[in-house]
């Protein structure tokens, strides 16, 4: 991914001057239309001046340059009724902006859940680095840990964060999975299989993760994900000795089902003891960044409360 870290610089510098110029009860959930088209002016000459919702078939979100003007507008998509996934829409679109705008001739990004699955390794990329971008500058770091530093897992802290950033819920468990000392994993699954799965840290250095990517991967039959139903203790955390998960570790599941969609979030948590390190052939490490924001917006802005 070329410039890694740039995504980071773009959504701290705007951070920092909505750190600056809002106060504590105005400065989240970050409202990015009005960062869009009030601070892009002050430092560019060639600013948002139009954002704009609408119906525009699947696409989710577009950053567009005016055909005669030095100007962008972003549209997105009001068809989508989650108001997280709106959000997070309007952020990538403006980190395409203020990360991509010159790298592209057209001057036309147009963006849809199925950019992240394309073959085309530059446009996975870009996508990647523009959700990465809205997760900064919704979630940033120093506001997060403040919400979430130093207290045990549960669904309730985690749709406080949600309820606090304006994203869904599996954002922010995402986002937590950033932070996390914890060895933790978060995953979707839907008719006793997973779409994907994201580590902590911690956890992946430990030998603790689901390579999605390169294989399809079953739920345990005996864990609470596999029932498809909500279970309020599923929903607090349910041990699970060795052999469910892992056949040589105990498990806490929280699983939380979504009757609308179909699918279910799990995160699990395992102990911060661990006396091994596995060391895996699979590239997954490469697929962490691009795993977790694409399904921000693939599969990661449900509504699960």
């Amino acid at each position: 991914m070329s410039e890694e870290k740039r995504p980071l610089k773009e959504a701290n510098r705007l951070t920092k001057l909505l750190d600056m110029g809002l106060s504590d009860s105005d400065r989240f959930p970050v409202d990015v239309k009005r960062v869009a088209l009030e601070l892009t002016p002050s430092f560019n000459p060639d600013p948002i001046t139009e954002v704009q919702g609408g119906s525009i078939g699947k696409i989710d979100g577009v950053l567009a340059r005016h055909e005669t003007k030095n100007e962008w507008a972003i549209f997105y998509n009001t068809d989508v009724e989650h108001q997280g996934r709106q959000n997070f829409t309007l952020a990538h679109e403006l980190g395409h902006y203020m990360v991509h705008r010159h790298n592209r001739a057209s001057g036309r990004f147009e963006c849809g859940e199925n950019d992240m699955l394309g073959k085309d390794q530059t446009t996975v990329d870009i996508e990647a680095e523009a959700n990465a971008f809205a997760a900064f500058l919704l979630m940033p770091a120093h506001d997060f840990r403040k919400q979430a530093d130093n207290q045990p897992f549960c669904f309730d802290l985690m749709s406080h964060c949600a309820d606090r950033y304006g994203v869904s819920l599996t954002a922010a468990v995402l986002r937590w999975l950033e932070f996390t000392k914890k060895r933790a994993i978060a995953l979707l699954s839907e008719e006793g299989f997973m779409h994907w799965s994201k580590s902590s840290n911690k956890a992946y250095k430990s030998g603790r993760y689901f390579p999605t990517r390169k294989r399809c991967i079953e739920i345990p039959e005996n864990s609470a994900a596999a029932r498809e139903c909500y279970d309020p203790n599923a929903r607090n955390g349910l041990q699970h000795g060795p052999g469910i998960w892992f056949s040589d570790e105990e498990v806490i599941e929280h699983s939380i089902y979504s009757e609308e969609y179909g699918k279910t979030l799990t995160v699990l948590i395992l102990s911060d003891t661990v006396v091994y390190t596995t060391k895996s052939e699979d590239n997954e490490e490469e697929a962490l960044l691009t795993d977790t924001y694409s399904n921000f917006i693939k599969n990661g802005q449900l509504p699960y409360k």
